[in-house]
């Protein structure tokens, strides 16, 4: 049976419901592969509840550094099956522009990564057993000279020597410390433990992590996956595999994509997305490797996504039609809105509940909508 035909426009339809943003849900399916967080304490909590309406119960939550080492929101949980997924053994597994060339060195030293984040993050559970919460320097600075010296090399730009850092964010996650923010100084977040460290089993884990990645980022493929995780290609196809009997393809312009056989009715149906949004910097939405299908126009993809502190998005309709940027004086909350064409006063005003949710997180009395 040939893989059914499904437009562009299809496609962003289906993640738009399945993200909650045509409206209020329960936040399950972010929730499932986590929201990132950056700043720290400042994108993931409005972007769940710009999803869920505010005040509705979401049981118990934790920041931890998950796929890639960012930081992300999830439930309290799913700690143990993130844990299981991404018990990496080879360093090699990683990609350059996650790992540069540690695991390769690593892997060259005999140093298997699984053993490394074990070291690491037994030293951390030790360092952080008061319950006394820990900047990340306090907690780099105890373990560092208590690990094998090869996993904390010289740093030049730190003057020192120390658990490389990837290395030090994925072991956090394993010696189960989550990160708690000052809203007042989100920049200096403290580790504290909070679980045991418990470890699902990895491919169980592993082969439910692809299914929610498909959940709210289908249709995909394999090197979707890959950026999403951080890993090199073989590696991720070895988890995509777990799960492969379970697909089904796709055809999306001239590429063959592929969902979870439970959702290919909803893609193949999904009704036209409506709508206007404003999404934070970082938001799951445009987290996914595919940009070139959020964000067709080349010129538009430079502006989302940056080098550095992405903006955050307006989305209407489906679409990222524009970006935007939040300033915070006194008691003041400032967003000043770049639209990629103009916008209409109704527009403008259906963004008025999103503003509201944005207020409320960056702890002001009022907030205001400003043109570029």
């Amino acid at each position: 049976m040939p893989a059914p035909a499904v437009d562009r426009q299809r496609v962003l339809a289906h993640r738009a419901v399945a993200h909650d943003l045509v409206a209020p849900g329960t936040g399950d399916v972010v929730l499932g592969v986590g929201l990132q967080d950056y700043p720290p304490g400042r994108s993931a909590r409005p972007a769940l509840s710009l999803r869920t309406g505010p005040g509705r119960p979401r049981g118990d939550l934790a920041l931890v550094h998950g796929v890639r080492g960012a930081l992300h929101l999830h439930r309290a949980d799913d700690l143990a099956l993130l844990r299981g997924a991404l018990h990496v053994a080879d360093g090699r597994d990683w990609s350059r522009q996650t790992m540069a060339t540690f695991g390769d060195e690593l892997a060259g030293a005999g140093i298997t990564f699984a053993a490394a984040l074990d070291e690491v993050a037994a030293a951390m559970a030790t360092v952080t057993a008061d319950g006394t919460p820990r900047t990340k320097g306090e907690v780099s600075g105890a373990i560092s000279s208590a690990v094998d010296h090869r996993l904390a090399p010289w740093c030049e730009s730190c003057g020192a020597a120390h658990v490389h850092d990837v290395l030090f964010r994925l072991a956090t996650l394993h010696a189960g410390l989550t990160v708690q923010v000052d809203p007042a100084l989100p920049s200096r977040f403290r580790y504290a433990g909070s679980s045991d460290g418990t470890r699902a089993a990895t491919d169980e884990s592993r082969a439910e992590l692809v299914r929610r990645f498909l959940a709210a980022f289908g249709p995909a493929k394999p090197a979707h996956l890959a950026g999403w995780l951080g890993l090199r290609p073989a590696a991720a196809r070895r988890w995509w595999d777990l799960v492969a009997g379970e697909l089904r393809p796709v055809r999306v312009a001239d590429a063959e994509l592929w969902v979870h056989a439970d959702d290919l009715d909803r893609v193949v149906d999904a009704p036209p997305a409506r709508g206007v949004r404003l999404l934070p910097a970082y938001d799951p939405l445009t987290e996914l490797a595919d940009r070139e299908l959020l964000a067709p126009d080349a010129d538009r993809r430079r502006k989302i996504w940056q080098a550095v502190a992405n903006p955050g998005v307006i989305w209407a309709d489906g679409e990222i039609v524009g970006v935007w940027r939040g300033r915070t004086r006194k008691d003041g909350l400032t967003v000043t809105l770049d639209p990629f064409e103009p916008m209409s006063p109704a527009q403008r005003q259906a963004l008025e509940p999103d503003l509201e949710v944005f207020r409320a997180a960056a702890g002001t009395t009022t907030a205001t909508l400003a043109p570029a």
